[in-house]
């Protein structure tokens, strides 16, 4: 038996829950998905609150969405660890289950002596993994498993139009992420990334429809200079995940430095996809057939 913890928004959720399967599959053990701590509420009730915490946009589990396999931990699997989630954490029992000195054992990706977990060793005793997991190493193989369990477990019902652009025109998401990013100096919706991709699309593809998405999108029809025919998705009320889906189902993909629009790229099964993204952003998951600028 395995526990992943899983946290933040609904991309790094995703992350984390390609790293549970792919435990799953190589332990052959039950794993367990910890939803308890969505926006980071173990780190607050012990009165930890790093900076990056109090400009965190509020989070919801969504995985929930999905035609997802993996079960939430119950209360009587969690009570294992409880020595990481009482309100002073028990350094001495987790410093022996970080160095395999206790049955209910634990790995935290962010800490060097569990850093770079390694899914080909064979975890015999139960253990708790913490961490975001950004690295196709832990997923890659096992895309096409990823693509049927993030599939919305209730389909979209989608305008007659919209539906007709995604069957027939040669549409390009774009994704521009800003909410907290713009509090955590993460913002790079007003740098020539989003007008040096577009000039990109236009060389290549014939008759771009490009389909708009974003958390400010009052924002980007007044600063964002998108030529041609667009649609503004935002504007129509879709939840988020129906938002990745449907950015999914376009022809190409140009992303924000943001792991929600980086899943959409990955799953999209067109096999001529273009996906562009941000040169230099978390390169461990980028598959080399991308575009970087």
């Amino acid at each position: 038996m395995h526990v992943v913890k899983i946290t933040d928004g609904l991309g790094n959720q995703m992350f984390q829950y390609a790293f549970a399967k792919k435990l799953q599959m190589i332990t052959k053990k039950d794993v367990f998905l910890d939803t308890r701590f969505i926006n980071h509420e173990d780190i607050i009730n012990r009165g930890e609150t790093p900076r990056f915490i109090k400009n965190y946009d509020i989070r919801e589990y969504g995985l929930a969405k999905y035609k997802i396999t993996l079960p939430i931990a119950d209360k009587r699997v969690l009570s294992r660890w409880n020595y990481l989630t009482n309100n002073k954490k028990n350094t001495v029992v987790s410093s022996l289950a970080i160095n395999n000195m206790w049955i209910w054992q634990y790995r935290n990706e962010c800490m060097q002596e569990t850093k770079n977990i390694c899914l080909n060793d064979r975890f015999v005793l139960p253990t708790y993994f913490e961490g975001y997991f950004f690295n196709l190493n832990y997923y890659n193989d096992i895309l096409d498993i990823l693509r049927k369990e993030f599939t919305l477990a209730q389909p979209i019902k989608l305008p007659v139009y919209l539906k007709r652009e995604l069957e027939k025109q040669n549409t390009v998401s774009i994704h521009v992420r800003r909410g907290d990013f713009t509090r955590l100096s993460r913002d790079i919706s007003e740098k020539p990334y989003y007008r040096n991709a577009i000039e990109w699309i236009e060389r290549r593809v014939h008759e771009p429809q490009y389909l708009v998405f974003s958390d400010d999108i009052s924002w980007v029809q007044e600063n964002l200079d998108i030529q041609g025919k667009k649609i503004y998705i935002s504007n129509s009320h879709f939840a988020d995940y129906e938002e990745m889906a449907i950015m999914k189902h376009c022809k190409h993909n140009i992303i924000a430095n943001s792991t929600f629009s980086y899943w959409a790229a990955y799953l999209n099964s067109n096999k001529n996809k273009i996906v562009i993204y941000p040169k230099n952003w978390r390169k461990t998951i980028i598959p080399k057939e991308w575009i970087g600028i």
